[in-house]
């Protein structure tokens, strides 16, 4: 029988590393996104970590399920059909595999965020 054992990731005051948005994405401005994944489950169907937009505005489909928590900062998110929420710190959201949305980040937001991947997230 195998030992179960918590993950830990000790806080950390180093800057995100890029994680670019594809050009082709890019509406309006000049966003620049920076993130990193800091944790996975051992079948890495699920991994959480921290991201970072400037302000800007792109679109975004979801390729998995995704859970975030706001820490800081100000985006609202708009799907084809109208639908709109605005994300503030605080603020929890889920966004399902497949939504297409349009992001317009009004105040630089960084996030917390875990996903649900149908296959391994291979790093």
């Amino acid at each position: 029988m195998s030992t179960l054992t918590p993950r830990h990731v000790p806080a950390s005051s180093e800057p995100l590393p890029p994680m670019p948005l594809p050009p082709e994405s890019i509406l309006e401005g000049r966003p620049e996104a920076f993130g990193r994944i800091l944790v996975q489950s051992d079948d890495k169907c699920i991994s959480s970590g921290q991201w970072e937009c400037t302000p800007g505005r792109f679109t975004w489909e979801f390729v998995w399920d995704e859970f975030v928590h706001v820490h800081s900062g100000h985006v609202i998110v708009t799907t084809p059909d109208g639908g709109k929420v605005e994300l503030r710190a605080g603020d929890f959201a889920t966004f399902p595999r497949g939504l297409k949305t349009e992001w317009q980040v009004l105040e630089r937001v960084h996030k917390t965020f875990t996903v649900r991947t149908p296959e391994p997230l291979v790093l």
